[in-house]
Protein backbone atom coordinates (compact mmCIF):
# COMPACT_ATOMS: atom_id res chain seq x y z
CA UNK A 1 0.00 0.00 0.00
CA UNK A 2 1.46 3.36 -1.01
CA UNK A 3 0.93 6.18 1.48
CA UNK A 4 1.26 9.88 0.74
CA UNK A 5 0.57 13.14 2.51
CA UNK A 6 0.02 13.45 6.22
CA UNK A 7 1.13 9.97 7.25
CA UNK A 8 4.39 11.50 8.52
CA UNK A 9 2.38 13.62 10.98
CA UNK A 10 0.22 10.77 12.24
CA UNK A 11 2.21 10.38 15.46
CA UNK A 12 1.35 13.99 16.36
CA UNK A 13 -2.40 13.47 16.03
CA UNK A 14 -4.27 13.13 19.31
CA UNK A 15 -5.58 9.56 19.81
CA UNK A 16 -9.18 10.75 20.02
CA UNK A 17 -9.08 12.80 16.80
CA UNK A 18 -12.07 11.68 14.78
CA UNK A 19 -11.27 10.17 11.39
CA UNK A 20 -13.15 10.76 8.14
CA UNK A 21 -12.41 8.82 4.94
CA UNK A 22 -12.77 10.21 1.44
CA UNK A 23 -12.80 7.83 -1.53
CA UNK A 24 -12.05 8.84 -5.13
CA UNK A 25 -11.51 6.44 -8.01
CA UNK A 26 -8.55 8.50 -9.27
CA UNK A 27 -6.68 11.77 -8.82
CA UNK A 28 -6.74 13.17 -12.34
CA UNK A 29 -7.59 16.76 -13.27
CA UNK A 30 -11.13 15.77 -14.24
CA UNK A 31 -14.51 16.65 -12.82
CA UNK A 32 -15.21 13.95 -10.21
CA UNK A 33 -11.71 13.92 -8.62
CA UNK A 34 -11.71 17.72 -8.50
CA UNK A 35 -15.06 17.64 -6.71
CA UNK A 36 -13.71 15.10 -4.22
CA UNK A 37 -10.60 17.20 -3.61
CA UNK A 38 -12.61 20.40 -3.16
CA UNK A 39 -14.98 18.66 -0.75
CA UNK A 40 -12.01 17.28 1.22
CA UNK A 41 -10.59 20.81 1.44
CA UNK A 42 -13.96 22.12 2.66
CA UNK A 43 -14.22 19.47 5.38
CA UNK A 44 -10.59 20.06 6.36
CA UNK A 45 -11.25 23.77 6.87
CA UNK A 46 -14.42 23.26 8.84
CA UNK A 47 -14.17 19.98 10.74
CA UNK A 48 -12.46 18.89 13.92
CA UNK A 49 -11.15 15.66 12.42
CA UNK A 50 -8.26 13.97 10.65
CA UNK A 51 -8.67 12.67 7.10
CA UNK A 52 -7.77 9.65 5.03
CA UNK A 53 -8.15 9.49 1.25
CA UNK A 54 -8.44 6.20 -0.64
CA UNK A 55 -7.63 6.29 -4.37
CA UNK A 56 -8.12 3.31 -6.66
CA UNK A 57 -5.50 4.83 -8.98
CA UNK A 58 -3.31 7.92 -9.03
CA UNK A 59 -2.97 11.06 -11.12
CA UNK A 60 -1.63 14.60 -11.06
CA UNK A 61 -3.65 15.53 -7.96
CA UNK A 62 -2.25 12.89 -5.58
CA UNK A 63 -0.02 15.41 -3.83
CA UNK A 64 -2.90 17.88 -3.52
CA UNK A 65 -4.98 15.23 -1.74
CA UNK A 66 -1.92 14.63 0.42
CA UNK A 67 -1.93 18.22 1.64
CA UNK A 68 -5.17 17.54 3.54
CA UNK A 69 -5.12 13.83 4.25
CA UNK A 70 -3.16 10.61 4.40
CA UNK A 71 -3.50 9.13 0.92
CA UNK A 72 -3.72 5.39 0.25
CA UNK A 73 -3.17 4.82 -3.49
CA UNK A 74 -4.36 1.25 -3.99
CA UNK A 75 -3.61 0.87 -7.71
CA UNK A 76 -6.46 -1.62 -7.99
CA UNK A 77 -9.28 -2.10 -10.44
CA UNK A 78 -12.80 -1.10 -9.48
CA UNK A 79 -13.97 -4.59 -8.62
CA UNK A 80 -14.33 -6.77 -5.52
CA UNK A 81 -11.21 -8.66 -4.48
CA UNK A 82 -9.55 -10.16 -1.43
CA UNK A 83 -6.76 -7.62 -1.74
CA UNK A 84 -9.20 -4.71 -1.79
CA UNK A 85 -10.92 -6.05 1.34
CA UNK A 86 -7.63 -6.45 3.16
CA UNK A 87 -6.36 -3.01 2.25
CA UNK A 88 -9.57 -1.35 3.41
CA UNK A 89 -9.35 -3.29 6.69
CA UNK A 90 -5.76 -2.10 7.09
CA UNK A 91 -6.92 1.48 6.62
CA UNK A 92 -9.67 1.11 9.20
CA UNK A 93 -7.29 -0.42 11.76
CA UNK A 94 -4.43 2.01 11.16
CA UNK A 95 -5.17 3.75 14.45
CA UNK A 96 -5.87 1.17 17.10
CA UNK A 97 -9.16 1.83 18.85
CA UNK A 98 -9.95 4.78 16.59
CA UNK A 99 -11.74 3.61 13.43
CA UNK A 100 -13.19 6.17 10.99
CA UNK A 101 -16.57 7.57 11.96
CA UNK A 102 -17.62 8.47 8.39
CA UNK A 103 -16.84 7.75 4.74
CA UNK A 104 -17.61 9.98 1.75
CA UNK A 105 -17.43 7.94 -1.47
CA UNK A 106 -17.22 9.91 -4.69
CA UNK A 107 -18.59 8.41 -7.94
CA UNK A 108 -19.93 4.99 -8.89
CA UNK A 109 -16.39 3.78 -9.48
CA UNK A 110 -15.77 3.96 -5.72
CA UNK A 111 -18.67 1.64 -4.90
CA UNK A 112 -16.67 -1.43 -3.86
CA UNK A 113 -14.47 0.54 -1.46
CA UNK A 114 -17.67 2.04 -0.06
CA UNK A 115 -19.13 -1.43 0.30
CA UNK A 116 -16.12 -2.60 2.34
CA UNK A 117 -16.29 0.45 4.58
CA UNK A 118 -20.01 -0.03 5.14
CA UNK A 119 -19.54 -3.73 5.97
CA UNK A 120 -17.12 -2.58 8.67
CA UNK A 121 -19.91 -0.50 10.20
CA UNK A 122 -18.76 2.91 8.96
CA UNK A 123 -21.61 5.29 7.97
CA UNK A 124 -21.20 6.09 4.29
CA UNK A 125 -22.39 8.90 2.02
CA UNK A 126 -22.13 8.29 -1.72
CA UNK A 127 -21.92 10.99 -4.37
CA UNK A 128 -23.22 9.73 -7.71
CA UNK A 129 -22.08 11.83 -10.68
CA UNK A 130 -22.78 9.29 -13.42
CA UNK A 131 -25.81 8.63 -15.59
CA UNK A 132 -27.12 5.06 -15.39
CA UNK A 133 -26.33 4.11 -19.00
CA UNK A 134 -22.88 2.77 -18.03
CA UNK A 135 -23.85 0.71 -14.97
CA UNK A 136 -26.01 -2.25 -14.04
CA UNK A 137 -28.79 -2.71 -11.51
CA UNK A 138 -26.32 -4.72 -9.41
CA UNK A 139 -23.90 -1.78 -9.38
CA UNK A 140 -26.58 0.55 -8.07
CA UNK A 141 -27.76 -2.02 -5.52
CA UNK A 142 -24.21 -2.09 -4.17
CA UNK A 143 -24.27 1.69 -3.71
CA UNK A 144 -27.79 1.88 -2.28
CA UNK A 145 -27.25 -0.95 0.20
CA UNK A 146 -23.93 0.37 1.49
CA UNK A 147 -24.90 4.05 1.73
CA UNK A 148 -26.74 5.90 4.44
CA UNK A 149 -27.35 8.71 1.95
CA UNK A 150 -26.89 9.05 -1.80
CA UNK A 151 -26.40 12.49 -3.34
CA UNK A 152 -27.09 13.23 -7.01
CA UNK A 153 -25.78 16.44 -8.66
CA UNK A 154 -28.93 17.27 -10.61
CA UNK A 155 -32.49 16.11 -11.17
CA UNK A 156 -31.67 14.69 -14.61
CA UNK A 157 -29.27 12.15 -13.10
CA UNK A 158 -31.59 11.23 -10.25
CA UNK A 159 -34.66 10.95 -12.49
CA UNK A 160 -32.93 8.74 -15.07
CA UNK A 161 -31.56 6.48 -12.37
CA UNK A 162 -35.00 6.17 -10.82
CA UNK A 163 -36.61 5.43 -14.19
CA UNK A 164 -34.12 2.66 -14.95
CA UNK A 165 -33.53 1.03 -11.58
CA UNK A 166 -35.74 2.66 -8.96
CA UNK A 167 -34.45 4.53 -5.92
CA UNK A 168 -34.53 3.46 -2.27
CA UNK A 169 -36.98 5.38 -0.14
CA UNK A 170 -35.56 8.11 2.07
CA UNK A 171 -31.93 7.74 1.00
CA UNK A 172 -31.49 9.98 -2.04
CA UNK A 173 -31.45 13.71 -2.60
CA UNK A 174 -30.21 16.27 -5.14
CA UNK A 175 -27.48 18.75 -4.20
CA UNK A 176 -25.86 20.46 -7.21
CA UNK A 177 -22.12 20.84 -6.79
CA UNK A 178 -20.93 24.41 -7.21
CA UNK A 179 -18.29 26.30 -9.12
CA UNK A 180 -15.06 24.75 -7.83
CA UNK A 181 -13.20 28.05 -7.82
CA UNK A 182 -15.48 31.02 -7.04
CA UNK A 183 -12.80 33.36 -8.44
CA UNK A 184 -12.51 31.47 -11.73
CA UNK A 185 -11.52 33.94 -14.44
CA UNK A 186 -11.97 36.97 -12.17
CA UNK A 187 -8.30 38.01 -12.20
CA UNK A 188 -7.79 37.51 -15.94
CA UNK A 189 -7.75 40.54 -18.24
CA UNK A 190 -10.07 39.66 -21.11
CA UNK A 191 -8.30 41.72 -23.76
CA UNK A 192 -4.89 40.30 -22.92
CA UNK A 193 -6.26 36.75 -22.70
CA UNK A 194 -7.87 37.07 -26.13
CA UNK A 195 -4.66 38.37 -27.71
CA UNK A 196 -2.47 35.73 -26.08
CA UNK A 197 -4.83 32.88 -27.00
CA UNK A 198 -4.84 33.85 -30.67
CA UNK A 199 -1.11 34.49 -30.69
CA UNK A 200 -0.50 31.01 -29.28
CA UNK A 201 -2.59 29.45 -32.04
CA UNK A 202 -1.14 31.69 -34.76
CA UNK A 203 -4.60 32.85 -35.89
CA UNK A 204 -5.92 36.35 -36.71
CA UNK A 205 -6.77 38.68 -33.83
CA UNK A 206 -10.34 38.98 -35.08
CA UNK A 207 -10.82 35.21 -35.09
CA UNK A 208 -13.77 33.87 -33.10
CA UNK A 209 -12.87 30.97 -30.80
CA UNK A 210 -15.35 28.24 -29.91
CA UNK A 211 -14.02 26.32 -26.93
CA UNK A 212 -14.46 22.71 -25.82
CA UNK A 213 -12.85 21.09 -22.79
CA UNK A 214 -12.50 17.55 -21.47
CA UNK A 215 -10.71 14.30 -22.02
CA UNK A 216 -10.44 13.15 -25.62
CA UNK A 217 -12.96 10.32 -25.58
CA UNK A 218 -16.30 9.32 -27.02
CA UNK A 219 -18.22 10.19 -23.85
CA UNK A 220 -17.14 13.81 -24.11
CA UNK A 221 -18.11 13.84 -27.78
CA UNK A 222 -14.85 15.12 -29.25
CA UNK A 223 -15.94 13.66 -32.58
CA UNK A 224 -19.17 15.68 -32.34
CA UNK A 225 -17.07 18.79 -31.65
CA UNK A 226 -14.98 18.14 -34.77
CA UNK A 227 -18.09 17.45 -36.85
CA UNK A 228 -19.59 20.80 -35.85
CA UNK A 229 -16.28 22.47 -36.72
CA UNK A 230 -16.42 20.89 -40.17
CA UNK A 231 -20.01 22.00 -40.64
CA UNK A 232 -19.33 25.61 -39.65
CA UNK A 233 -16.14 25.84 -41.71
CA UNK A 234 -17.94 24.86 -44.91
CA UNK A 235 -19.73 28.21 -45.05
CA UNK A 236 -18.21 31.65 -45.56
CA UNK A 237 -17.78 33.80 -42.45
CA UNK A 238 -17.09 37.49 -41.94
CA UNK A 239 -14.60 36.58 -39.20
CA UNK A 240 -12.79 33.22 -39.15
CA UNK A 241 -14.26 30.81 -36.60
CA UNK A 242 -11.79 28.49 -34.89
CA UNK A 243 -12.54 25.51 -32.66
CA UNK A 244 -10.21 24.73 -29.77
CA UNK A 245 -10.34 21.63 -27.56
CA UNK A 246 -8.45 21.62 -24.25
CA UNK A 247 -7.83 18.21 -22.69
CA UNK A 248 -5.66 15.15 -22.88
CA UNK A 249 -6.22 11.66 -24.16
CA UNK A 250 -4.71 8.93 -26.36
CA UNK A 251 -3.21 10.19 -29.62
CA UNK A 252 -1.73 6.99 -30.98
CA UNK A 253 -2.67 5.37 -34.28
CA UNK A 254 -6.28 4.15 -34.32
CA UNK A 255 -7.21 6.26 -31.29
CA UNK A 256 -10.26 8.53 -31.41
CA UNK A 257 -7.96 11.54 -31.87
CA UNK A 258 -6.28 9.82 -34.84
CA UNK A 259 -9.56 9.41 -36.71
CA UNK A 260 -10.80 12.88 -35.78
CA UNK A 261 -7.68 14.30 -37.40
CA UNK A 262 -8.28 12.27 -40.56
CA UNK A 263 -11.81 13.69 -40.77
CA UNK A 264 -10.53 17.24 -40.23
CA UNK A 265 -7.72 16.95 -42.77
CA UNK A 266 -10.28 16.07 -45.43
CA UNK A 267 -12.49 19.07 -44.67
CA UNK A 268 -12.54 22.85 -44.69
CA UNK A 269 -11.82 22.75 -40.95
CA UNK A 270 -8.30 21.35 -41.37
CA UNK A 271 -6.78 24.65 -40.18
CA UNK A 272 -9.71 25.71 -38.00
CA UNK A 273 -9.83 22.94 -35.37
CA UNK A 274 -7.10 22.71 -32.72
CA UNK A 275 -6.64 20.00 -30.08
CA UNK A 276 -4.06 21.65 -27.83
CA UNK A 277 -3.83 19.14 -24.97
CA UNK A 278 -3.98 19.78 -21.23
CA UNK A 279 -3.28 23.11 -19.56
CA UNK A 280 -2.50 23.59 -15.87
CA UNK A 281 -4.54 26.81 -15.78
CA UNK A 282 -7.50 26.85 -18.14
CA UNK A 283 -9.01 30.13 -16.93
CA UNK A 284 -7.16 32.38 -19.44
CA UNK A 285 -8.35 30.15 -22.27
CA UNK A 286 -11.96 30.32 -21.14
CA UNK A 287 -11.81 34.10 -20.71
CA UNK A 288 -10.06 34.48 -24.06
CA UNK A 289 -12.68 32.48 -25.99
CA UNK A 290 -16.01 33.65 -27.44
CA UNK A 291 -18.36 30.76 -26.71
CA UNK A 292 -18.35 27.30 -25.17
CA UNK A 293 -19.54 24.12 -26.86
CA UNK A 294 -20.63 21.10 -24.81
CA UNK A 295 -20.84 18.14 -27.19
CA UNK A 296 -20.87 15.33 -24.62
CA UNK A 297 -22.91 12.22 -25.25
CA UNK A 298 -23.20 11.58 -21.53
CA UNK A 299 -22.24 14.26 -19.01
CA UNK A 300 -24.23 14.28 -15.75
CA UNK A 301 -23.39 17.77 -14.49
CA UNK A 302 -20.04 18.87 -15.93
CA UNK A 303 -17.84 21.27 -13.95
CA UNK A 304 -16.78 22.95 -17.21
CA UNK A 305 -20.31 24.32 -17.59
CA UNK A 306 -19.89 26.30 -14.38
CA UNK A 307 -16.47 27.52 -15.49
CA UNK A 308 -17.80 28.64 -18.87
CA UNK A 309 -20.65 30.48 -17.15
CA UNK A 310 -18.23 32.13 -14.71
CA UNK A 311 -15.98 33.18 -17.62
CA UNK A 312 -18.91 34.95 -19.27
CA UNK A 313 -19.16 32.62 -22.26
CA UNK A 314 -22.38 31.78 -24.07
CA UNK A 315 -22.84 28.01 -23.69
CA UNK A 316 -24.29 25.77 -26.39
CA UNK A 317 -25.12 22.19 -25.38
CA UNK A 318 -26.99 19.12 -26.56
CA UNK A 319 -30.34 18.33 -25.01
CA UNK A 320 -30.78 15.00 -23.19
CA UNK A 321 -27.07 14.50 -22.54
CA UNK A 322 -27.21 15.15 -18.79
CA UNK A 323 -27.70 18.05 -16.41
CA UNK A 324 -26.44 20.88 -18.61
CA UNK A 325 -30.00 21.81 -19.49
CA UNK A 326 -30.69 22.57 -15.82
CA UNK A 327 -27.67 24.85 -15.54
CA UNK A 328 -28.39 26.93 -18.66
CA UNK A 329 -32.18 26.86 -18.71
CA UNK A 330 -34.37 29.95 -19.04
CA UNK A 331 -32.09 31.91 -21.32
CA UNK A 332 -28.73 31.24 -19.61
CA UNK A 333 -27.49 29.32 -22.65
CA UNK A 334 -28.56 27.55 -25.81
CA UNK A 335 -29.83 23.98 -26.13
CA UNK A 336 -30.00 22.11 -29.44
CA UNK A 337 -31.25 18.60 -30.26
CA UNK A 338 -28.86 15.79 -29.40
CA UNK A 339 -26.19 15.43 -32.09
CA UNK A 340 -27.90 18.22 -34.01
CA UNK A 341 -24.92 19.49 -35.98
CA UNK A 342 -27.02 21.76 -38.19
CA UNK A 343 -28.71 23.43 -35.22
CA UNK A 344 -25.45 23.78 -33.30
CA UNK A 345 -23.65 25.25 -36.31
CA UNK A 346 -26.55 27.65 -36.90
CA UNK A 347 -26.44 28.80 -33.26
CA UNK A 348 -22.68 29.40 -33.47
CA UNK A 349 -23.13 31.54 -36.58
CA UNK A 350 -25.94 33.55 -34.95
CA UNK A 351 -23.80 34.33 -31.88
CA UNK A 352 -20.80 35.13 -34.07
CA UNK A 353 -22.78 37.53 -36.25
CA UNK A 354 -24.97 39.01 -33.50
CA UNK A 355 -22.79 39.20 -30.35
CA UNK A 356 -25.55 40.87 -28.32
CA UNK A 357 -27.56 37.63 -28.38
CA UNK A 358 -24.67 35.71 -26.82
CA UNK A 359 -23.98 38.52 -24.35
CA UNK A 360 -27.54 38.39 -23.00
CA UNK A 361 -27.23 34.65 -22.34
CA UNK A 362 -23.75 34.91 -20.80
CA UNK A 363 -24.82 37.75 -18.49
CA UNK A 364 -27.68 35.64 -17.19
CA UNK A 365 -25.37 32.62 -16.83
CA UNK A 366 -22.77 34.66 -14.94
CA UNK A 367 -25.38 35.85 -12.46
CA UNK A 368 -26.80 32.35 -12.04
CA UNK A 369 -23.51 30.53 -11.47
CA UNK A 370 -22.63 32.77 -8.55
CA UNK A 371 -26.15 32.89 -7.12
CA UNK A 372 -27.04 29.20 -7.44
CA UNK A 373 -23.83 27.21 -7.78
CA UNK A 374 -21.65 28.06 -4.80
CA UNK A 375 -19.29 25.25 -3.83
CA UNK A 376 -19.12 26.64 -0.30
CA UNK A 377 -22.86 26.12 0.05
CA UNK A 378 -22.57 22.68 -1.54
CA UNK A 379 -19.88 21.70 0.96
CA UNK A 380 -21.96 23.01 3.88
CA UNK A 381 -24.99 20.99 2.77
CA UNK A 382 -22.98 17.80 2.39
CA UNK A 383 -21.36 18.41 5.78
CA UNK A 384 -24.74 18.97 7.42
CA UNK A 385 -26.02 15.75 5.87
CA UNK A 386 -23.00 13.87 7.20
CA UNK A 387 -23.53 15.28 10.69
CA UNK A 388 -27.12 14.05 10.64
CA UNK A 389 -25.99 10.62 9.43
CA UNK A 390 -23.39 10.10 12.18
CA UNK A 391 -25.50 11.81 14.84
CA UNK A 392 -22.86 14.27 15.99
CA UNK A 393 -21.44 17.63 15.05
CA UNK A 394 -18.33 17.50 12.89
CA UNK A 395 -17.53 21.18 12.75
CA UNK A 396 -14.74 22.64 14.85
CA UNK A 397 -17.18 23.66 17.61
CA UNK A 398 -18.08 19.99 18.15
CA UNK A 399 -21.74 20.85 18.61
CA UNK A 400 -23.73 17.64 18.96
CA UNK A 401 -26.93 17.53 16.95
CA UNK A 402 -29.78 15.04 17.25
CA UNK A 403 -29.59 11.96 15.07
CA UNK A 404 -32.23 12.02 12.36
CA UNK A 405 -33.22 8.78 10.73
CA UNK A 406 -34.01 8.63 7.03
CA UNK A 407 -37.68 8.65 6.24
Amino acid sequence: MRLFGRQRDRQNVAPNKRRIVFVSHEATRTGAPLIALSLLQHFSRNCDASFDTVLLSGGHLVNKFGEFSTVDCLNLRSEPSTELSQRVRNLIQRERGNPPILAVCNSMESRFVGQELSLAGIPTVSLIHELPSSYTESDYSTVFESSGKVIFPCHAVRDRTNAKFGLPSGKTLVIPQGLLNPEFGAGVDRKSARQQFRRELGIPENAIIVLGCGTIDLRKGCDHFAAVARQVSESRQDSPIHFVWIGGGPRWTHSLHHYIQIDLENSAARDRAHFIGERNDVAPYFVGADMFLLTSRVDPFPCVIHEAMAAGLPVIAFENSGGASEAISNGAGFLVPFAGYDEMAKTIRIIANQPSIGQMASARALERVHARYSFEEYGDKVLELCEALVGQGLRNERITIPFRRAA
